[in-house]
């Protein structure tokens, strides 16, 4: 009986279960699509794996074995950099980001080559090449009639209704980032790409430092190797600008709690400009990039302002209610400063430009309410389609997870920096899940929201048996090299 309990707790016995979960439910959404029908905006039962934006596609060459090569030599070596015992965080980091560029490439190039309109494209470089969907495409745009006349004409029908796809459902930052890249290295492909990689990369700062603030060392350099293979952030991030797009999110999340520490530390409560000022303001700032670039950053806004809320539900965490209103005034002081120097000094209209994409993207996709079903299935295909994407090794024991954070907290009554940051997530993701706000394509557009589970893992495999991270770093893998091969995903 012991032994049929331990298989039953098993985290691979749970994985393929939650595995098998997943399967059944694309086989019923299909179902559903096909015989209700219900519309699902851009993914569609007959040409997508529903509810994943992905197609089927065998992909299977000699350019497997690169990315064999790089997530078999990381899991290797996995145990001396990350696992066995503590290092400096410059080393740390400069092995991250080496580790990070060298998975991200590998494994985009499984798909080798894909004939484009310009003939053979590597498989990394090839989102790009579609030029009136991607950003990449108005590069020329910009560089014509000048950066101050864009920002101030952007959401003017005469600019924003020749301009791609994506730029004209989400703000201009992602095509500014790829203008000031060509003015740099020059307007290529190669250059965009890398570049892309290369600024995304830096997310192993905020990820390693976040999880040091909230428990120790030792969970940071667990969080970073099981980041470093987590699948929806490889996969995207080497062909899409939603990798640049998640760098200041997810910054963000960590100055917030950088400036609650100081303004939660005694020594630092004095008069003047202290590091908890200093942190807000870079938490204010770090949004206003992040919303220039993506509006999905509403989402992290949206975390901070629950976790001050939270605090309010237990007596020993009150005191620090303060604290989280005065980080929330300063950073949303600097947040809407932002937009009105940008507003002096360009003619830039946030609330214009919002209006203009939210239109153009419900013309093409639906309002997501036009009746329950349509709700009802958006709101959960939403939800499987990001925890499929973001591991379901990682799935299942961010579940483990979460269950005892709840338990406690409720038993207990006792909360904490860490504590709130997995109730708070799991209310954020719960609302936006349920908001009808996105429309699918989640697994790709949530990838900023990767450190709220890949953080708590991390703490609870520290505290289990070591295989329990070769089982779930091993699982993570073969999700990733398994989904490249069969999968294709346009980015």
């Amino acid at each position: 009986m012991r032994f049929l309990q331990k298989v039953i707790q098993s985290v691979a016995i749970q994985t393929v279960a939650l595995g098998l979960f997943f399967f059944i439910y694309h086989k019923f959404l299909s179902y559903v699509m096909r015989e209700v029908p219900i519309n699902l905006g851009a993914v569609k039962f007959n040409k997508h794996v529903v509810p994943l934006y992905a197609f089927p596609r065998m992909d299977l060459s000699w350019w497997l074995l690169p990315a064999l090569v790089c997530c078999g030599a990381f899991l290797l070596l996995s145990y001396r950099y990350f696992i066995n015992r503590p290092r400096e965080f410059v080393p740390v980091i400069c092995i991250s980001i080496a580790c990070f560029i060298a998975i991200n490439i590998s494994v985009a190039q499984i798909d080798g080559y894909n004939d484009r309109e310009q003939g053979q494209i590597l498989a990394f470089l090839e989102p790009y090449t579609r030029t009136s969907i991607e950003y990449y495409g108005d590069v020329p745009r910009l560089d014509e009639i000048g950066l101050r006349r864009f920002l101030k004409d952007y959401s003017n029908p005469e600019l924003f209704n020749t301009l791609s796809g994506h730029t004209r459902t989400h703000p201009p930052g992602g095509v500014i980032f790829l203008w000031f890249v060509s003015k740099i290295f020059g307007y290529n492909l190669l250059s965009a790409s890398l570049a892309s990689i290369f600024f995304t990369a830096l997310t192993v700062v905020p990820i390693y430092k976040l999880s040091t603030r909230l428990y120790e060392e030792k969970v940071a350099r667990y969080a970073l190797a099981l980041f470093l293979i987590t699948p929806n952030f490889v996969m995207f991030t080497s062909t899409s600008m939603d990798g640049p797009f998640s760098v200041f999110p997810i910054f963000s999340v960590y100055l917030f709690y950088e400036a609650l520490f100081f303004f939660s530390d005694s020594r630092e409560n004095v008069s003047g400009f202290s590091k908890g000022h200093r942190f807000s303001l870079l938490t204010g700032l770090s949004l206003a990039l992040g919303m220039f670039m993506t509006y999905s950053t509403v989402v992290i806004g949206f975390f901070l302002c629950v976790l001050p809320l939270l605090s309010l539900c237990y007596s020993e965490a009150r005191a620090s209610f303060r604290a989280h209103v005065k980080v929330l005034l300063l950073a949303g002081a600097t947040f809407i400063g932002f937009y009105l120097l940008l507003f002096v000094l360009t003619g830039f209209r946030p609330v214009d430009a919002l209006w203009a994409s939210i239109k153009k993207d419900e013309a093409g996709m639906g309002t997501g309410y036009e009746s329950l079903g349509r709700y009802f299935h958006l709101s959960f295909a939403n939800l499987f389609a990001f925890l499929i994407g973001i591991g379901i090794p990682v799935t299942v024991v961010w579940l483990r997870k979460l269950i005892k954070t709840v338990g406690s907290s409720i038993r207990h009554r006792q909360t904490g920096n860490d504590k709130n940051l997995a109730l708070g997530y799991l209310i954020t993701l719960l609302f936006f899940t349920f908001s009808t706000l996105f429309t699918m394509e989640v697994e790709r557009i949530w990838i900023f929201m990767v450190p709220f589970l890949i953080i708590p893992v991390a703490k609870y495999l520290t505290e289990r048996p070591r295989s329990d991270f070769y089982w779930v770093s091993g699982m993570l893998v073969v999700q990733l090299i398994v989904s490249e091969i069969l999968l294709y995903t346009y980015w």
